[in-house]
């Protein structure tokens, strides 16, 4: 048994007997987010003889692997007390939040794939469909889609497999039989670690047709890159890390531009920016993206 895990037995069982207030806080992470390829429905007049269709996307964008510092995150107050000695206590956390050092790993993979089905049902397009970017996500639409524009909405889930650093701070407080106290700090930290998360994706599109081959596109979204905030540290991941923020949300918007080349091939151009409240970095891509119809 290592050092570090007897320190940690001891702590659990002083805690258990002892203990007379505990806290714990994330003080430093980093979290991946991988975000996804941009949806804009058909982007095309369906016309009334199509019952459906099946549309296949390779897109390509320009790569980005950058940090991002996230600003004004706290921790929420989560203390238990199990009795007065919490009062005496000087050295525990007395504010009701406590800022948190965090960043996101923002990253783009340069290539994505797509495939959705879109069933017409007197002009209401009903999609479903699966992408990779490069992790699997599957996604469902509904939309309008008339001979002069189309608009609709969407909502995806994904299963990315990303990677993490966070420190957790935790305090005990100890009393003893003569009414003492003293303060036990531990840390649990986890470097370069690595789980399976969900993450959530929804927005909507606006397509116009200028020409039933030609559509100008405009499509806003919001990406949640960890829908749940439970997580794995220590070491190797042996202890969970309870996270007392939300993760927050990073916003996006594309315009672009495609045309249809013949019945089976439609080209698109665009450019999306990435926002959030948390960052004040604007991130822009370039797409292309090759779609085949049938």
């Amino acid at each position: 048994m290592s050092v570090k895990m007897l320190q940690r037995l001891v702590f659990s069982f002083l805690a258990l007997l002892f203990a007379g207030c505990s806290y714990s806080y994330i003080e430093k992470g980093s979290f991946e987010a991988f975000v996804p390829e941009t949806f804009t429905g058909l982007a095309y007049p369906i016309g009334d003889d199509s019952t459906g269709v099946w549309k296949a996307n390779i897109s390509v964008r320009n790569y980005s692997d950058r940090h991002l510092q996230l600003h004004g995150m706290e921790n929420r107050y989560d203390k238990t007390q199990n009795n007065s000695f919490y009062l005496d206590c000087e050295e525990c956390p007395k504010d009701e939040n406590i800022k948190a050092d965090l960043s996101y790993h923002f990253k783009s993979f340069p290539v994505t794939g797509a495939m959705d089905y879109f069933l017409n049902v007197k002009r209401i397009l009903i999609g479903f469909g699966v992408a990779f970017s490069p992790y699997p996500s599957m996604r469902s639409s509904v939309g309008f889609n008339s001979d002069y524009f189309e608009v609709g909405g969407f909502v995806s889930f994904g299963y990315a497999n990303v990677s993490y650093s966070v420190s957790q701070v935790n305090y005990m407080e100890l009393g003893n039989m003569a009414g003492g106290n003293s303060v036990w700090v531990d840390s649990l930290y986890c470097d370069d670690c690595s789980e399976w998360k969900l993450n959530g994706n929804f927005g909507a599109y606006i397509n116009v047709f200028p020409t039933k081959k030609f559509s100008l596109s405009y499509a806003p979204s919001v990406f949640s890159p960890w829908l749940y905030s439970d997580i794995r540290c220590y070491e190797n991941g042996s202890q969970d890390c309870s996270l007392a923020f939300d993760f927050p949300y990073i916003f996006a918007q594309y315009f672009g531009a495609s045309y249809l080349f013949t019945k089976h091939i439609q080209q698109s151009l665009g450019a999306k920016v990435y926002f959030g409240n948390a960052f004040s970095e604007h991130i822009w891509n370039l797409e292309s993206k090759t779609s085949f119809l049938f």
